[in-house]
């Protein structure tokens, strides 16, 4: 199954984001099929607009403006940049290859043992409307904490995580 061929629906693909490296940020496009949650990162670190920065003076929004999310922000899918969904439009969304591109990820939904919601935000999000955070535990221990990014409901993304 590929990206081109998948069947959307309301409630079954959403806009999350997950920090890592401490203080970095990526965007995934979370699709819902039978058998897993697939991750596609369609976005790499975000910022958000500062001024100037202290230290050295400079605008800061030059360095970062290419890393500003424009547009209507509640809206999730203002989040995707084209140039990620393209890298990932024609490979089979169930293959290898699809894992080793970017930082997709596939978790099999017998291999969750848990998720829950929190609503509190997520520090560091800035003016950037986010809905608190979803975790997706495993079975072999491992957690990903998923910011709900816009006008999506936290609480209705981990029900669907939960029970897809």
């Amino acid at each position: 199954m590929t990206l081109r061929k998948f069947d959307f629906t309301d409630d079954n693909n959403f806009v999350v984001m997950e920090y890592y490296g401490l203080i970095l940020n990526r965007t995934f496009w979370i699709l819902l099929t039978p058998y897993h949650l697939i991750g596609i990162q369609a976005n790499g670190a975000i910022a958000t607009e500062s001024g100037h920065d202290l230290f050295t003076g400079f605008a800061v929004d030059l360095i970062v403006s290419s890393k500003i999310v424009r547009g209507d922000i509640s809206n999730p899918y203002s989040y995707l940049k084209e140039k990620y969904i393209k890298a990932n439009a024609d490979l089979d969304l169930m293959s290898d290859e699809f894992l080793r591109t970017n930082a997709n990820f596939r978790v099999n939904k017998d291999d969750i043992k848990n998720v829950y919601y929190n609503p509190k935000k997520k520090w560091g999000m800035g003016y950037y409307p986010h809905d608190g955070r979803v975790y997706i535990e495993t079975n072999d221990g491992k957690k990903r904490e998923l910011i709900v990014l816009g006008n999506q409901s936290g609480a209705y993304v981990a029900n669907k995580f939960l029970t897809f």
